[in-house]
This record gives structure tokens, C-alpha cells and sequence, in this order.
């Protein structure tokens, strides 16, 4: 008798959420049996971001390493790096962060939840974003979850592949074409949300990362279906398309830097 799609589905969401649960142990036990104090180093300018929830008091970690390195001469950054905050299920929030030509340190904060936070920077800089800007649409055509994560990657790979981009910006408002990275630089499942895996990945100029593309795959009690969410890394005009038709588009930034109550926002800090 073959077993129900809902409840194949569940019991996939089950090994799924129990091999993340054995894999982030892993390296924890083999660094306990090397050095019991060994902790992920982090640079000071996110070692000083607290972050927590709007009226919550509790902090909201950040990963402790960089998703993804960068440089980018032609628009003069150095050092750029992605960070996400939140050990588990969808980033509460990403910056872009990198060092300006004047040694002045930029995180560019993107609100990637579905709730408000505050964050409390170095020289009494708050970013508190006023509304947030992620909404799920479904992704049609995709395939059912594999069994396997390694096949589950290659499908979260060919559906990223889908999605094109381009930006316009200085000089002259021109326009330039966005690269996918195809690597994801994140992966997570989150229960709550009924997501049985998802990744993150970068549409980039060159290698300096514009906009973010998360796609996550859904196990509810039905059938298994997808769901893609955008979100803004860069202060240009953006526009995304899936298949050739654009489905998603963003104005510039005011300012360039944006505003501190706006969902993305350059946290700029002088040298100390």
C-alpha cells in the first residue's frame, strides 16, 4: 500500500529536521574534543551589534561566521562580507558589511523577517525598521523534496536558476546584469514555518552581493510546495525576474544610505 503524499511528507520533515539536529552537532563535538573553549571568532563590528526582537529583551545572536567574502574595486569596498543573525530557522535580519575607501565601516541592515527588530550599534547608531519587507510567493513548477539533502541542494540549485536580475545605479543611472552565485550561502529548516529546507542565495555584481533570494521548500499537512522571499542588499533600483517575467522590483534607497527606520539601512561608523 503506498503511503499518503502527506504523510511521506511529514515523515521526510522528520528525517530532515533530525539529520540538521546530528549535523550541528558534529562539529561541536569534535571541537569539544580538541579544545573545550574554542568559540567562532568574531570581528568587532558585529561582536558590538545587539540585536533583539522589538520589545523582547533577549539578544539575537548572530552566526558566527561570514556567509560569503567579497571585495569590490570599482565601487571602492573592501573587506565585504554577509552576516545573518539567528542560530535557527529564517535570518532574522542580514547585513552587508564592508570597509569605505575613508577606513569608515558600513552594515548595510536587511530586515529578512516577518517581525520588527532593534539594533544597537557602536556611536549611539539604532536601526529600528518601521515595517518589514518580505513576502513569500509561491514558487510553481518546482519539484517534490527529495529524500536526500544532497539531492535536495541540486533542486534548490536548478529552481535558483530560474531567477535573473539586473540593477540601474551611477554612472548615469546605467544597467547592469546581476550574477546568480550558485552556491547557497545558507541553509536551514525551520519547523515553525513548516520549511523542510531552504537556502540562501546571492544575485551579485560581480562578486559584491545585491539582492537576496530565499527559497524554501514547504511540508504542511498537504502536498509539499515551494515558496521563494527577495530582499534588498544594495541601494539601487532592482528588478527580478523568474522565467523572464519580473516579479519583484525595488526604487532606489533615499539617500543611498536609506533611513534608520526604513527595513534596509546603511549603519555607517567612524574609525575608532
Amino acid at each position: 500500500m503506498q503511503m499518503p503524499y502527506g504523510a511521506m511528507a511529514a515523515a521526510l520533515f522528520g528525517l530532515v529536521l533530525l539529520g540538521g539536529r546530528l549535523a550541528a552537532q558534529q562539529p561541536a563535538d569534535s571541537a569539544a574534543g580538541a579544545n573545550k573553549d574554542q568559540t567562532p571568532m568574531l570581528p568587532a563590528y558585529v561582536d558590538r551589534l545587539q540585536m533583539r526582537a522589538l520589545d523582547a529583551d533577549e539578544l539575537i545572536a548572530p552566526v558566527g561566521r561570514p556567509l560569503y567574502s567579497y571585495a569590490d574595486s570599482a565601487r571602492r569596498i573592501a573587506e565585504g562580507a554577509i552576516w545573518a543573525w539567528g542560530s535557527t530557522g529564517r535570518p532574522v535580519a542580514m547585513a552587508k558589511c564592508w570597509k569605505n575607501s575613508n577606513e569608515t565601516r558600513t552594515c548595510a541592515f536587511s530586515l529578512t523577517s516577518d517581525a520588527r527588530v532593534v539594533v544597537l550599534g557602536p556611536q549611539a547608531k539604532i536601526w529600528r525598521p518601521e515595517k518589514t519587507q518580505i513576502e513569500p510567493a509561491e514558487l510553481s513548477g518546482a519539484p517534490a523534496p527529495a529524500r536526500q539533502d544532497a539531492a535536495r541542494l541540486r533542486q534548490l540549485k536548478e529552481q535558483a536558476r530560474r531567477f535573473t536580475a539586473h540593477e540601474f545605479w551611477e554612472p548615469d543611472n546605467s544597467r547592469f546584469e546581476l550574477r546568480l552565485v550558485i552556491q547557497p550561502v545558507h541553509r536551514y529548516q525551520d519547523e515553525r514555518r513548516q520549511i523542510l529546507d531552504a537556502g540562501v542565495f546571492l544575485l551579485a555584481f560581480d562578486n559584491n552581493p545585491q539582492i537576496l533570494l530565499l527559497l524554501e521548500m514547504l511540508s504542511p499537512a498537504g502536498e509539499a510546495r515551494w515558496q521563494y522571499l527577495l530582499a534588498r542588499v544594495s541601494s539601487a533600483e532592482l528588478h527580478v525576474l523568474l522565467d523572464d517575467k519580473e516579479v519583484w522590483t525595488q526604487s532606489r534607497t533615499p539617500g543611498i544610505v536609506g533611513r534608520p527606520t526604513d527595513y534596509y539601512w546603511h549603519m555607517v561608523t567612524a574609525p575608532e
